[in-house]
Parts: C-alpha cells; structure tokens; sequence
C-alpha cells in the first residue's frame, strides 16, 4: 500500500492568514482535482487531501489532518511527513494529458523536481513537486529551520535553499514544457505540450474561459 503513487494537496478554510488569491477554495475544488488526475493516470494512486478538519467528499479522497487548527502556506509541507512517491500540487492545478511517466518518476526514485520560477529563472518555485519515496526528511528539515525563514512564501524559501545546495532538480530540464505556469506559459504561448498547468497567485480556473480548462476542470 505504502509504495502506491499519492497524489496530495493541502485545503483549508480561508482565515486571515490567507490571501485573497486562494480564498475561494471549496470542496468541490477537491473532487474536481480528483477527477482530473483520474482521467489522465493510468498508474494506481491514492488521493490524499490535507485539511484541517473532517470533510464530506463524493470522490474516494482520503484525509489527513493538519499538525494545526489553523493551517497557513507553510503547512503545505506537511505532505512530506508521508515519506511515499508523491505528487504534490495545489488546488490551482489542471492536469490536460497523459502523466504516467511523471508518476514513474516519483515511483522510480531520482531526486525531488520542482519548477523552475517562470519570473525568477534563477530559483525554483513550488507549484508542482515530483517527490520521490523517503523524501519525509523534508518535512524533518522544516521542522528544524522554519525560524530561518519569514513571510507568507517561507515554504517556497524553504525549497529554495534546498535546490541551492543541489538537492532539488529542475522539473523544466528533465521535462521541458510539460509542467507550466499559467500566467507565465500557457496564456502567452498555449497548452504546446504541457501535461500540468499550475494557476500560481492571481487567475484561477474559475475565472478563465478556455475550452481545455471547460474540458478538464470538472
């Protein structure tokens, strides 16, 4: 059960921590996330929803708590305390093609991938994480430097200091154009190829008209 593929994704109710662009979040966004993936792996996975409390789900979404009442972005690393293969991706995330070979590579080992920031070339960003198994040492990291850093962001700083000391790969090389930004790809140049798209900060799905996003966000 525990080599299985998990797909992961944080939700909370807004609170004032919470910024206006991921305010609107609801259940429905969970199970839409779901079914996305459903469509487009063919390798078996398990669908794991972080929250911060009990959820009723139409979709076989299982839940994890959050380590708090009060969940803010830096809890989105608790998926890594999981340890397992693990695509981790917000609710702001569609997925339009086929991703085995993503889920491969989470299965098959290799470093943790993140994106490279579509504004910030030299950093990554955290908008889709390929973690391969035993990768929980994240999580262990966290919790041992998480006063090194400040902000809504520090997650992302987080992230960052690992892929400057070399311990986080770069999704844009070893699959380039396969998992972009919205604003900073796709709504310039097309889908052209993607396999994920991530609706980092400001426009989301629900407030874009595309015949792909109708097709796949529901």
């Amino acid at each position: 059960m525990h080599d299985e593929l998990v797909i992961a994704c944080p939700f909370w109710d807004a609170n004032d921590e919470t910024k206006p662009f991921s305010e609107m979040y609801t259940e429905e966004w969970v199970e839409r996330l779901y079914r996305n993936f459903a469509r487009h792996l063919t390798v078996p996975f398990e669908f794991i929803c972080f929250t911060e409390k009990r959820r009723e789900f139409s979709e076989p979404i299982e839940q994890h708590p959050f380590s708090v009442a009060k969940p803010t972005y830096e809890h989105c690393l608790e998926p890594y305390k999981l340890g397992r293969p693990m695509i981790l991706v917000g609710l702001d995330t569609i997925v339009v093609d086929n991703i085995d070979h993503l889920a491969r590579y989470c299965l098959e080992g290799g470093k943790l991938a993140m994106p490279r920031d579509p504004f910030f070339p030299d950093l990554v960003c955290n908008g889709v994480g390929l973690v391969p198994r035993n990768c929980h040492w994240v999580y262990d990291e966290w919790l041992e430097r998480r006063d090194e850093f400040d902000g809504y962001a520090k997650d992302m700083n987080f992230i960052r200091s690992l892929a400057k000391r070399g311990d986080v790969a770069v999704l844009d090389d070893l699959f380039p154009g396969e998992i972009v930004s919205y604003k900073g790809h796709v709504k310039h140049y097309g889908l052209d190829g993607s396999r994920i798209v991530y609706f980092h900060g400001e426009e989301k799905a629900h407030q874009l008209d595309h015949e792909w996003i109708e097709r796949e966000w529901r």
